[in-house]
């Protein structure tokens, strides 16, 4: 199974480190959500995409936070 990275994220309310923005998602027609501390930071496909190293990256845009429940 090929596990390359397939997709960007962009945007978000904070730095998120550059290593952690390139990454492989298995269904990237779907939303996804990344555990940020003390909350969720979400982000959705877009119809864009950037290179990255020779590969077509698939552009996931910062949608929003959730905080998680305490």
């Amino acid at each position: 199974m090929d596990r390359a990275p397939n997709v960007i994220l962009e945007g978000g309310p904070t730095p998120l480190p550059d290593e952690e923005r390139v990454r492989y998602v298995a269904d990237p027609g779907q939303k996804i959500k990344l555990y940020r501390g003390h909350r969720y930071d979400h982000f959705e496909p877009t119809a864009q995409t950037s290179p990255h190293h020779g590969r077509e990256l698939l552009v996931f845009q910062w949608s929003g936070s959730t905080f998680v429940a305490e």
